[in-house]
């Protein structure tokens, strides 16, 4: 026996201190019975009868008694103790290791079980799906970060279920998801598999009263090297869910190589966006809007672009889908906003300005309330300016953007309905909303004058438009054909290169190759007809 070890752990403390006392107990018995300790204790007791001493002892003899309870009772109380420590060890520990909000497995408890499973990958495949929740910033936005918490509990809840035995569903930050499938290989029964994980979005998520939709982002990667790094098993995961980021709907993508090189580009023009918006280095160019029938400019629209330290132009394919993702798109809205109304303050009163409205920005309570004071702070009039909004801004919810519109309305302010025909809204949403005018996207209008199939659709939607008081606008005009034929369809404004390319301020270009001045700087934007995107 290692009696070292029994005098310092502190496991065997309770019966170590028990042998002491059973050795110091076998001592002093074997010192009174070889003194005859007991006798002379009597003889001093009778000595000094009227020191009461065998009263006192009688007390004595009554004490271990008392102190054996006592002991008693603060041992039942220290085992209760401990079993509560223990209690509260083993919680820190889940908590650690778990997602306070779902309760799911948090990032550390999903590499623990990542790396564990990775090293039987060669006869049991890893597959990692990095799952993000696209639209979540708008939930908490219009409903309240209560509802937003609602939803990533039933998001898990739906996920965990999908996954079943197969693997683990873990929540590794803000709205992203981690699954981890083992045992899967390669093949259609793993595209099943995940095909599942992104069914569970397409049923609305019931939050009390309220019913919501959201989609997910889902990039996938396998591997059945044990040796495979973890840090590179997420960032490849990552990147195939970049790939399909931005989308607004359901998307999976497989990891393919390249797309590492691709996220990380990514991340580095979100950087760099953040930096542009605060040190103006996205402005605004203006491409006018002509009436058809006489050349008149009726107005500008703003198209952002974003000036690079080498003397190049970003196009808005490039970033404001990531603006929107990472939340800087109501920046960068307002720094378009107040720079073309600062141009439209310079020109002729009858000119009017449009700038688009990213569906994210209706979940701003403020957005109203904050284009206005733009408008006042530069000092030009709501019913010069015209909110272009996309036909998937209806989408997500029709009744916040209906209060939008209409509180835009109330002040005067003019409302297009932007890239009409990509297959988002629907004819309800004509006849529902305030808008002034319609645009028909460029799809219909490039070789309108050879396809009849776009012929009548565009006379169709002009009619329809025009029944409901609403002007039409045609855009991507390229051609004197193409001028032609959305005029014999009855269109009443045109937007294209045909009336001119996108121009800085200063010398805004005219149709008849003239200049508008406004005293700003003048420098053309020599870009193809698809990169024309408003901010």
């Amino acid at each position: 026996m290692d009696f070292r070890r029994i005098f310092s752990d502190k496991e065997y403390a309770p019966r170590r201190d028990l042998a002491i006392i059973l050795l110091l107990y076998l001592v002093i018995l074997a010192a009174s019975l070889a003194f005859d300790s007991f006798d002379h204790v009597i003889d001093f007791v009778e000595q000094h009868e009227d020191w009461e001493i065998d009263e006192a002892l009688t007390g004595l003899l009554l004490l271990p008694i008392a102190l054996g309870i006592f002991a008693a009772r603060r041992l039942s109380e220290a085992k209760k103790e401990l079993k509560l420590r223990l209690l509260a060890e083993k919680q820190a520990h889940e908590m650690a290791l778990h997602d306070p909000l779902t309760g799911l497995p948090n990032r550390r408890k999903a590499n623990m079980v990542i790396e564990a499973a990775l090293k039987q990958a060669d006869s049991a495949p890893v597959t990692l799906l990095a799952i993000d929740l696209n639209r979540f910033k708008p939930v908490n936005d219009l409903y309240g970060h209560q509802a937003g918490d609602q939803l990533l509990l039933a998001v898990g809840e739906r996920l965990k279920a999908a996954v079943a035995d197969d693997g683990l569903i873990s929540r590794i930050g803000g709205d992203e998801f981690c699954a981890m499938l083992s045992g899967i290989p390669a093949g259609d029964q793993l595209i099943r598999k995940v095909e599942t994980l992104s069914e569970v979005f397409e049923t609305p998520f019931l939050l009390g009263d309220l019913s919501v939709v959201v989609s997910a982002s889902i990039g996938v990667v396998t591997t059945d090297v044990p040796a495979t790094p973890l840090d590179s098993l997420f960032s490849q995961a990552d990147a195939a869910m970049y790939r399909c980021k931005g989308t607004g709907r359901n998307e999976i993508a497989f990891f393919e190589a390249g797309m590492e090189q691709a996220a990380i580009q990514r991340a580095k023009i979100e950087t760099d966006l953040r930096t542009a918006i605060v040190e103006g280095e996205i402005r605004p160019f203006f491409q006018p809007l002509v009436n058809l029938y006489d050349g008149e400019i009726l107005g500008f629209e703003a198209l952002a672009r974003w000036h690079m330290a080498d003397g190049t132009m970003r196009m808005p394919d490039d970033f404001i889908t990531i603006a929107e993702e990472t939340g800087l798109i109501s920046d960068l809205f307002f720094v378009i906003l107040k720079a073309a109304a600062i141009e439209a303050k310079n020109w002729p009163v009858g000119l009017h300005f449009a700038v688009n409205l990213s569906p994210v920005q209706f979940g701003d309570e403020w957005l109203v309330e904050r284009i206005l004071q733009t408008l006042v702070d530069v000092g030009v009039a709501p019913g010069r300016l015209e909110i272009e909004i996309t036909e998937s801004a209806l989408v997500s919810d029709l009744d916040v953007a209906r209060n939008v519109i209409v509180s835009l309305k109330n002040q005067g302010i003019n409302i297009s309905l932007d890239d009409f025909g990509t297959g988002y809204s629907s004819l309800r949403h004509l006849s529902e909303l305030p808008f002034d005018k319609l645009k028909i996207d460029r799809s219909f209008v490039h070789g309108i004058e050879t396809n009849s199939a776009s012929q009548s659709i565009v006379r169709a939607v002009t009619a329809l438009a025009h029944n409901l008081g609403l002007q039409v606008t045609a855009e991507g005009i390229e051609t004197y054909d193409n001028a032609k034929s959305v005029m014999d369809s009855g269109c009443d404004i045109g937007q294209g290169f045909l009336y001119g390319r996108p121009s800085r301020g200063g010398q805004l270009a005219l149709p008849d190759g003239s200049r508008l001045e406004t005293g700003g700087e003048s420098q053309d934007d020599s870009v193809k007809p698809h990169d024309e995107k408003a901010a």
